[in-house]
């Protein structure tokens, strides 16, 4: 009797720790000077029930990226054992409240604020409200209200 309340003691945190390895959920805080995220993952007892401080997925090699998340961006909570001392937020997808800045397959665009780059395979543009300076295969457009060439 003895070892099969082992068992079933090892498989209840074995269920625990499988159930602790992928959350998805909003981030409810962020503190990028010290590049951490709290996610909601749902509602507890008292209240939301928050994620520890966990650190969030950036580019660090060659290419290094500071584009820290949100409050309300989708991620996606990744403990591989289940602990969650080992965790990490991963970028997650579109919601409602933070929609897709493209339906198109064939560009890349990044916005942030009233800013826009758009890569197609033969232009780069960016955009800052209704000014735009765009380099292709066809030359050099810029359009402003107002510029200064220095």
């Amino acid at each position: 009797m003895k070892e099969i309340a082992e068992i079933i003691n090892r498989m209840n945190g074995f269920e625990k720790r499988l159930s602790s390895m992928v959350r998805h959920g909003p981030v409810a805080e962020v503190n990028p000077a010290e590049g951490w995220v709290r996610l909601n993952l749902g509602e507890g007892e008292k209240g939301p029930l928050l994620s520890p401080k966990i650190p969030y997925a950036q580019m660090a090699g060659a290419l290094k990226v500071h584009a820290p998340p949100s409050e309300g961006q989708q991620m996606t909570y990744f403990a591989p054992s289940g602990d969650p001392r080992q965790a990490v937020a991963l970028p997650m997808t579109w919601s409602d409240a933070n929609p897709s800045p493209s339906a198109s397959g064939e560009e890349n665009v990044l916005t942030f604020g009233s800013v826009t780059i758009a890569i197609k395979g033969d232009r780069v543009r960016i955009t800052v409200g209704a000014t735009w300076f765009e380099i292709s295969t066809g030359g050099i457009k810029a359009q402003s209200d107002d510029y200064d060439f220095q």
